[in-house]
């Protein structure tokens, strides 16, 4: 199939040396067995064409940390219940779990179609493993994925939100495990399990058993957060596991110094380490650019949309970078297109340099197309109008005049 006239960012303008637009131009793409195999000057297209009226092709958007259980979210309003501690809010998940299988799979399906909706072809699941239920959340929710295949991919992540001792000793996890669940995930050793050296060894004596990539859930804030990181570090290099760790929220990371967490970026640099973060607004957040110019690769997320910890989230990745920039106050062309990077995987149009880096013959057709300008102007106005394309078949939006 031929789709004419799209834009695609070709460069930076620059005045006086200065970077203060990006340069376009119009192409005719050709997508074959779910490829970009053709890439042509406007006007180039052949026979019956699709036109796609100017809208500018950016890579599909990437949610590597998602809830799809225990969420209100498809289902009746309801705001988060007030408790004091993290301890409660557990306590208080206990006593629902059980209640919310029966509509865990048509809310579960309202969140992937709200996500998916925006953009995103890949989600990375976690999902709830615990003493209470057992991996019931698992089935569910992996089997509303399945169903969605015509439109994402994704991996699943083992999450203990009971503590993961606890969910270790009574068995869960190994089974998540044999079942093959893609990825391990790890909770608060400090704060939750309260062995730091004990849960670390666990988590990272599993990974390495059914050679599976960690996830590490760290809340912790301050010293304490910092500590468990650099245990993490150690924990990293004794079992070899380079590249195959990442770090979800890490929000003791925006509690440190610029210089420090300069050497701690370098850090995560070193042994491969990945960052999910939302970009909160209730704390310091982690200046996310700092890692991903120092080689990290950082990925903004979603989290957690309208459960029994918080009432908020739209399920738009595009409009976590919206807020991203607000907080670090990025506010000019080239500033706002680099945000980018942390919402794809790594994948932008342009380099730092202002060279084009995608698209390119032979990629993957999975393109969002958007009624915009330019990268920049996507992420600072949080477009609406939005059509997606996933490995060469459109599932979402119709290209509006």
């Amino acid at each position: 199939m031929w789709i004419k006239n799209v834009k695609l960012e070709k460069g930076f303008y620059k005045e006086q040396g200065l970077i203060t637009s990006t340069i376009t131009e119009l192409v005719d793409l050709y997508i074959e067995d779910g490829k970009i195999v053709k890439i042509e000057k406007s006007g180039k297209a052949e026979g019956k064409a699709l036109d796609a009226k100017g809208y500018l092709a950016l890579p599909t958007l990437k949610d590597n940390h998602v809830h799809l259980d225990k969420g209100h979210f498809g289902g009746p309003w309801k705001a988060v219940i007030p408790m004091s501690s993290v301890a409660e809010r557990i306590k208080e998940e206990e006593e629902f779990l059980e209640d919310f299988l029966e509509d865990t799979p048509k809310k579960a399906q309202a969140l992937i179609d709200l996500i998916t909706g925006f953009g995103a072809t890949y989600l990375q699941v976690q999902v709830n493993i615990d003493p209470v239920i057992g991996l019931k959340n698992y089935h569910l929710v992996r089997e509303v994925l399945e169903n969605n295949r015509h439109k994402l991919d994704f991996d699943m992540v083992a999450f203990p939100q009971h503590g993961n001792l606890k969910t270790y000793e009574e068995g869960f996890l190994v089974e998540a495990l044999k079942e093959g669940i893609e990825i391990l995930g790890g909770l608060d050793p400090g704060k939750i399990d309260k062995d730091i050296e004990k849960s670390l060894k666990v988590s990272f004596d599993l990974a390495k058993k059914y050679n599976r990539p960690l996830d590490f859930h760290l809340h912790s804030p301050g010293s304490l957060g910092i500590y468990e990181i650099e245990r993490i570090f150690k924990y990293i290099e004794n079992y070899n596991m380079k590249g195959r760790v990442s770090i979800s929220h890490g929000l003791s990371l925006g509690d440190i110094s610029f210089h420090e967490g300069q050497k701690m970026a370098r850090k995560f640099k070193e042994y491969g380490i990945s960052i999910n973060t939302t970009q909160p607004l209730e704390r310091p957040a982690l200046p996310f650019m700092l890692y991903i110019n120092e080689g990290v690769q950082v990925n903004v997320v979603n989290d957690n949309i309208n459960d029994h910890w918080s009432p908020f989230g739209t399920g738009d990745i595009i409009e976590k970078l919206n807020t991203a920039c607000q907080i670090h106050d990025f506010n000019d062309e080239y500033s706002i297109s680099r945000t980018l990077k942390a919402a794809t995987g790594g994948i932008t149009p342009l380099d730092d340099q202002g060279n084009q880096i995608w698209p390119k013959i032979g990629d993957s057709a999975d393109i969002l197309f958007v009624k915009g300008e330019s990268s920049a102007h996507v992420i600072a106005r949080r477009i609406p109008e939005r059509v997606v394309l996933f490995k060469g078949e459109f599932v979402k939006g119709e290209f509006e005049n």
